[in-house]
């Protein structure tokens, strides 16, 4: 997967989550963004292990990083 793929899937995560919080709870702003960092970083590690995965599924003979 491409690495701003990666960024816009996880940016979105962050905005959807935030929106979610502010419709659903009366939690305050600062608390609402911190959970939904957290979860903007938990796809963001998410997103990239499962591309790794499918980067060493895809190539099993290539060395990385050449």
């Amino acid at each position: 997967m491409r690495h701003y793929l990666i960024v816009i899937m996880s940016v979105l995560a962050v905005l959807a989550a935030n929106v979610v919080l502010d419709v659903c709870t009366d939690v305050p702003m600062l608390i609402r963004w911190a959970f939904s960092i957290g979860v903007g970083l938990f796809v963001t590690a998410v997103l990239n292990r499962f591309s790794q995965r499918r980067h060493a599924r895809n190539r099993p003979n290539e060395v990385s990083g050449l």
